[in-house]
């Protein structure tokens, strides 16, 4: 039988996807977002897909925790081949600027949905402390 070696596998805890490192943010809304995860009959987008859809534009979302912080935050995992993002130009402007404030830049650009305005949400690097 065949036999496949990923040279590059490695547990991370306490969380660990099997093939791919995982870099950690926390996307955080200006107002609790719990009960807005799904369109309104009204056909209005969820704040929380139209800032995953802005991330996923850049970066593969692979975990997305439960909302903490009484509904306001949220913490993903994006993957990340070969170790977290480095400060780079991504926006394509001059200078450079870490991936999280790259993120924070596409989410705040997704506009209001459900009265939430994306422009003053956050995005930092990190995983909120597990229980």
């Amino acid at each position: 039988m065949a036999t496949l070696t990923k040279k590059n596998e490695a547990v991370q805890l306490p969380l660990f996807k099997n093939g791919v490192s995982l870099q950690f943010f926390k996307v955080t809304f200006p107002s609790d977002v719990s009960a807005k995860l799904a369109a309104t009959t009204a056909g209005a987008r969820s704040p929380v897909a139209a800032a995953l859809e802005a991330i996923q534009a850049r970066v593969s979302v692979e975990v997305m925790a439960p909302l903490q912080s009484t509904g306001t935050v949220l913490p993903i995992a994006v993957a990340a081949i070969g170790g977290d993002y480095p400060t780079d130009n991504y926006d394509g402007a001059s200078g450079t600027e870490t991936m999280a404030a790259y993120l924070e830049d596409l989410v705040q650009g997704a506009g209001t949905h459900q009265s939430v305005n994306l422009g003053s949400a956050t995005v930092v690097a990190g995983w909120p402390a597990l229980a």
